[in-house]
């Protein structure tokens, strides 16, 4: 009755990270110095006398290289706290990355993970045919050839999750957490659609899980063994319930069965009263189960109830629950092990829910939104005429020839014949199932019309001007908590402080223009933001053309949560710099920039008031005569949000400020403060 996989997931729980587009990235680069400054450390070298120099060995700690490894993450600060096994943390760090292929077993970056490793520093494109992110298409390249082959499993887990949204129009999140998982092959995928469709009928998702649990033998014989004729002590725990940690978890499954027992068949016919006592003993029992666990035993047995409010009306309840239903002892027992057992796999597949959704989620083309898992349109319909003969292509089992296929990069027809490059193809099939007329021309343009519309929709119901001002004060307070609870967890407070302030800026421009090109922020597929490494632009640069209130212009906006002396140090080159490239480019010396910090330095203010009067060179060999930027505080950007002011009304004011002859020491007081 040893403990047998039942079912799969990406990664591992001890890198379940947030930020991973960030963090896998970073961790390429600093895997990549590595290597570089040690050429000669091999991976999995146990230690021995000659490889310990300078290393501070542990107890249990075996693998030197990995120890060096562990302490150059942390002398970069990719790590915090220490860890008890450096190597084994090392190990745990790297394990992700060598499952999606980007490094291989030896943890050297792979062709793959060179070509991400290399986007860490550059501007985001989309030259692919489903226009994502460059390290998006490389990753969603990455995990259509992704297949789990191990005992028992031979599945492409994506093109599972892709072929079971194809036919069921979307995943629920219990059914991506409880049910995707399960499946170990194609036929388990295509059965499982069934299965979903039936639950969606009212057929209960813990009734399939009971039935994947049969179709293991070693849960039947467990069963068979259970269901023997002798009482049940701590022992028989131990070998019914597959623990794969330590037996001691197992005693407080003893004392709920036999209180269990009590209540059911030796005091079923008593009074509420008569059985009130053993209630309580049974809640004190399953208050000792470990766990998540113990709060899904407590749902079923007490469903909600605290021990204090038991009453008769609880009581009436308990008794119609189905291991209270039965009539001998055998069929209790059978109820007991599948109850165990559906609430120990719910907790682990729980468990692997958050990672699973976190790599998928780095191909930018699966939109994790309210209870709906669904496709992005352009790669709905791109599958929707191959997912059929994509799951029945053969898994590669010869570990040589997968490897070999993991680690290249391959463009997406060169994976299989089923996939195309030919936009065409997925054009017609969107005009014929939306009866549009779209072509290759407008195509890229009909897609950003509709995630233009999408964000408009997330504006609205997720960012109206009460929750912006609330954010804002968060970030200020460096709650940090908070903003990333309610923002995502997939991108760091400033990233977030920039799209907050992208999003103000565009309800303040009364919604014109495409907000979605003027952030230079990476947007995943729910149009929320992703943490990259800066690509050396402005934050946002908004496009404003001619009105009758300001002339054609652009509008650089920089933000910052630095303070003190850190913000003069890292904003001053940068936002002049931003600014007079722009103005290079553009031939326009109506752009100027605006510069919002949480804090503003004085002397932040004074240098930016005096770019007014220095010459910047430009490309031609000709100076542009002062540069205009405008630094606010988030408090003034409240104040606006407050004030409903709009951009016709700020133009103004920031103009008339610029052209201000007030004394500098005065100039931000009396122009900025008092005015907004």
């Amino acid at each position: 009755m040893a403990f047998k996989s039942y079912s799969w997931s990406i990664g591992t729980t001890s890198f379940r990270v947030s930020q991973l587009n960030y963090k896998i990235e970073r961790q390429l680069e600093l895997l990549k110095q590595f290597w570089n400054n040690n050429p000669g450390l091999k991976w999995n070298e146990e230690i021995n006398d000659s490889n310990i120099v300078g290393l501070d060995i542990q107890k249990d700690e075996k693998y030197p290289t990995q120890i060096k490894y562990y302490n150059y993450l942390k002398e970069n600060e990719f790590l915090t706290g220490t860890a008890k096994l450096r190597d084994k943390d090392a190990r745990e760090k790297l394990s992700g990355l060598a499952e999606i292929g980007l490094v291989d077993s030896n943890r050297n970056l792979t062709e793959i993970g060179t070509r991400i490793e290399s986007l860490l520093h550059k501007e985001r494109t989309k030259n692919n045919i489903f226009y994502i992110d460059d390290d998006s298409y490389d990753y969603l390249l990455q995990f259509l050839k992704l297949t789990i082959n191990k005992p028992g499993f031979k599945i492409k887990p994506f093109i599972a999750l892709i072929y079971m949204i194809e036919k069921l129009g979307y995943l629920s999140y219990d059914e991506f957490t409880y049910l995707l998982p399960l499946c170990k092959n194609k036929y388990d995928v295509i059965k499982m659609v069934e299965n979903i469709k039936d639950n969606r009928m009212g057929f209960d998702i813990d009734e399939i899980i009971i039935t994947k649990i049969y179709e293991m033998d070693n849960y039947l014989r467990a069963l068979e063994e259970f269901r023997k004729d002798y009482p049940v002590t701590e022992e028989t725990m131990n070998i019914i319930s597959m623990n794969r940690k330590s037996t001691s978890y197992n005693l407080p499954y003893v004392n709920v069965y036999n209180e269990l027992v009590n209540l059911i068949f030796h005091l079923r016919h008593n009074t509420f009263e008569e059985r009130k006592n053993s209630y309580k003993k049974l809640f004190d029992y399953v208050n000792n189960i470990t766990g998540n666990s113990k709060k899904h035993w407590k749902n079923y047995l007490f469903m909600g109830y605290s021990i204090r409010n038991i009453d008769e009306k609880f009581d009436k309840k308990f008794r119609e629950l189905d291991i209270s239903i039965v009539k001998n002892i055998i069929d209790f027992k059978r109820v007991f092990f599948e109850r165990m057992h559906i609430i120990k796999w719910k907790v682990n597949l729980k468990e692997y829910f958050d990672l699973n959704k976190r790599y998928f989620s780095l191909t930018d083309i699966i939109k994790f939104e309210d209870d709906k898992i669904e496709l992005e349109m352009l790669p709905k319909y791109y599958f929707k005429h191959i997912i059929d003969d994509l799951l029945q292509e053969p898994i590669i089992t010869d570990k040589e020839e997968y490897n070999k296929l993991l680690y290249s990069y391959i463009p997406i027809d060169k994976i299989s014949d089923k996939y195309t490059t030919n936009i065409e193809k997925v054009i017609d099939t969107i005009n014929n199932e939306l009866n549009t007329h779209l072509s290759i021309s407008n195509i890229n343009n009909y897609l950003e019309d509709e995630r233009l519309k999408e964000f408009n929709k997330l504006i609205d119901e997720k960012f109206d001007d009460n929750t912006l001002i609330t954010l804002l004060n968060y970030i200020k307070t460096r709650n940090d908590n908070e903003v990333i609870s309610y923002v995502t967890d997939n991108a760091d407070v400033p990233t977030i402080f920039e799209y907050i302030i992208g999003i103000i800026w565009y309800k303040v421009s009364g919604r014109i223009g495409n907000i979605l090109k003027f952030m230079n922020l990476s947007l995943d597929a729910n149009l929320l933001p992703k943490t990259h490494a800066g690509g050396g632009m402005a934050d946002i640069v908004y496009g404003y053309e001619n009105t009758n209130s300001y002339p054609k212009h652009n509008l650089l906006i920089e933000a910052t949560i630095s303070e003190s002396t850190g913000q003069r140090h890292m904003e001053m080159e940068p936002v002049s710099r931003h600014l007079g490239e722009d103005i290079n480019k553009t031939s326009n010396e109506k752009d100027y920039a605006l510069f919002i910090a949480t804090n503003l330095e004085e002397r932040v203010i004074l240098d930016f008031r005096n770019m007014r009067t220095r010459f910047y060179p430009k490309t031609d060999g000709s100076y542009i005569n002062g540069l205009k930027i405008i630094p606010i505080d988030s408090d003034i950007l409240i104040n606006i949000i407050k004030d409903k002011l709009n951009y016709n009304e700020l133009y103004m004011m920031f103009d008339n400020a610029y052209n201000s002859i007030v004394p500098d020491p005065e100039w931000y007081n009396k122009e900025i403060l008092e005015k907004l």
